[in-house]
């Protein structure tokens, strides 16, 4: 009774189960996903830097004021009239607008600086996708992988059951001996073993699979299986893709980025180094001559001007930040050569990895041919007692490992071409 209600709830999950495919299980991690909510907050971070950069251009409005107190009265001058008044409290505020005139380059800098910074958080949030695009193939492929081998050793185990209950009524009879069907019961336990290592795994990728997604973990999921292409290195040509890696790629384009950085990192070095030319306008108090401890806002008046800062002497401290700056940029373009001969070195290698696998495939899909006819026909032998249980249980494994390996590479040849994709774009 109480394993024909785990067999009616079990199929009652079966039916209430959500079927995911794995494009839709991409989307819902593009959406869903913290590394890529992550990305978009670096990405509008960078946008908000690059507004800032353009306003240090705009002219600034600041306001100051101040209420003094003093301990003991003073005799102030008076404006009018040229007598002496006791006074022990006063007070000043100024309104001064200022605009840049020029800075040596500095803000042209800081906003050249701020659209390479938003560039490479652009193409970072792209790679993110890209990336979070792979992961979600890995993990799904990943319990599809697990699902296939669990039905290849359940169907084993299915094989070695009856086989076992059959060495049961021959061992009675005397037509084997005991060694024989402990034999099979040592193969039945190492696979179920193995059935309990792969189930964790399905369950421990599917926990990812639900937070990555967003699905409620109390809904059930049957993952749809998709069909991998033959031949997929037929629609790859190296040399046009790897052009297109090394000056249309993210990768590529965050290099070249990293050496508007730099440049714009020393062209502000540059501009430390001579003087800072601004215009003002003030109204208020704070500007005038100090002829009186009490003011009103009568005493107010506008004043303007040009001002001028510029740092003379510091001991080399600013031509030695522009050094630092200009040897930083000249690094950085050694690093973009860098970067684009690992580009070259990542997409060979991820073809001729696409390639191997793809032969790996033809092989091992003969091998699985192979070990299925050599045990079906030694099955043969074995109940006709040709062959030894060691020799029979020894064609099943062959048997049954070469369906995992087919597995398993199979979607490593899928993922692997996945992977080679993601570095050209």
């Amino acid at each position: 009774m109480k394993k024909l209600l785990t067999f009616f709830v079990l199929l009652a999950n079966v039916a209430l189960a959500r079927d995911l495919t794995l494009e839709q299980a991409i989307d819902l991690s593009l959406n869903n996903s913290k590394e890529m909510k992550i990305s978009e907050k670096s990405l509008e971070i960078s946008k908000l830097n690059v507004s800032k950069a353009f306003k240090e251009a705009l002219p600034s409005v600041t306001y100051s004021g101040a209420v003094t107190l003093g301990e003991h009265e003073r005799n102030i001058l008076t404006q009018s009239g040229g007598n002496y008044v006791s006074k022990k409290k006063g007070y000043t505020q100024t309104l001064k607008v200022t605009q840049p005139l020029f800075t040596g380059g500095a803000i042209s800098a800081g906003i050249k600086g701020a659209k390479a910074y938003e560039n490479i958080a652009s193409y970072s949030y792209l790679q993110s996708k890209i990336q979070n695009r792979l992961d979600t193939i890995k993990i799904y492929s990943d319990i599809i992988n697990a699902e296939r081998n669990l039905a290849a050793l359940k169907s084993s185990e299915e094989i070695l059951l009856k086989r076992h209950y059959k060495q049961e009524e021959q061992l009675k009879l005397r037509l084997i001996t005991k060694p024989d069907i402990l034999q099979t019961e040592y193969s039945l336990e190492d696979i179920r073993a193995q059935i309990i290592n792969l189930q964790n795994l399905a369950d421990t990728n599917k926990e990812k699979l639900y937070i990555r997604t967003g699905i409620n973990k109390s809904e059930p999921l049957n993952l749809v299986s998709f069909d991998i292409p033959n031949n997929l290195s037929d629609s790859l040509n190296l040399n046009t893709d790897l052009n297109q890696a090394l000056n249309q790629s993210l990768s590529a384009k965050i290099a070249d980025e990293q050496v508007n950085i730099a440049a714009a990192t020393r062209m502000a070095a540059a501009g430390d180094l001579l003087p800072q030319v601004s215009a003002y306008v003030s109204y208020g108090t704070g500007g005038q001559e100090r002829a009186s401890f009490s003011r009103s806002y009568k005493d107010a008046e506008l004043i303007g001007g040009v001002q001028v800062s510029w740092k003379v002497f510091s001991f080399g401290k600013d031509l030695d930040n522009y050094k630092v700056a200009k040897l930083e940029e000249e690094q950085q373009v050694l690093k973009n050569t860098s970067a684009k001969e690992n580009i070259e070195i990542n997409v060979k290698s991820a073809y001729l990895n696409v390639v191997s696998l793809e032969k790996q495939v033809a092989a091992q899909r003969k091998a699985v041919e192979a070990a299925k006819a050599n045990f079906e026909m030694n099955q043969e032998k074995y109940d006709a007692g040709l062959i030894s249980t060691i020799d029979y249980l020894d064609f099943e494994n062959t048997y049954r490992q070469a369906r995992i390996a087919y597995n398993k590479v199979l979607l490593d040849y899928y993922y692997a071409f996945e992977t080679y994709r993601s570095l050209l774009i």
